[in-house]
């Protein structure tokens, strides 16, 4: 009877140890996807709305030249998963001024259109100071390592929205 005992103690334990590595598992995935969906430019899967997608389509060239390297997982509890993350991207610091001359010089060309026009305009802007920058043989980079924590909502793991290095990584540290 012992011996059965220990052994269904064993298997729930060895359950146990394969749900957490799954759950664990399933966010590192998340990570893996989010970033290869980022760095490849298909915007079109990340779960955003059509005014985000076309400025992270701004930003398409910096995505590429982004790297990342997952250190760790650990899962804090049965609703916290923190991913050990180090990210290397481009500084776009600077970009936010050269945007601003930009728009600055073509504000009467933009005078009446209608705001689908003017944002339209702006992003096409926007994407020709990043590449500008991008482009720069003096562009730095950032190498960074930080916690992305995921917290379960119902069924599915969410990243947690008050992420400051995160953000600052994936945003190039693009003022925002």
């Amino acid at each position: 009877m012992k011996k059965i005992v220990s052994i269904v103690i064993g298997l729930v334990l060895m359950l146990t140890l394969v749900s957490c590595q799954n759950e664990k598992k399933a966010v590192e995935n998340d990570v893996k996807e989010t970033m290869g969906a980022l760095q490849k430019g298909n915007f079109s899967v990340l779960k955003i709305d059509k005014q985000t997608e076309d400025v992270f389509k701004a930003f398409e060239g910096a995505y590429k030249k982004m790297s990342y390297k997952i250190n760790n997982t650990t899962e804090k509890n049965k609703d916290k998963i923190l991913v050990n993350i180090t990210m290397k991207y481009p500084d776009l610091s600077e970009t936010a001024g050269m945007f601003k001359d930009r728009i600055s010089k073509e504000v009467q060309s933009l005078i009446g259109k209608s705001d689908e026009e003017f944002n339209k305009q702006s992003m096409v802007i926007l994407k020709e100071v990043v590449n500008e920058k991008l482009n720069d043989s003096n562009l730095k980079y950032f190498e960074e390592t930080f916690d992305i924590t995921y917290i379960k909502q119902g069924d599915s793991w969410e990243v947690e929205e008050n992420n400051p290095q995160f953000i600052k990584a994936v945003s190039f540290n693009f003022p925002i």
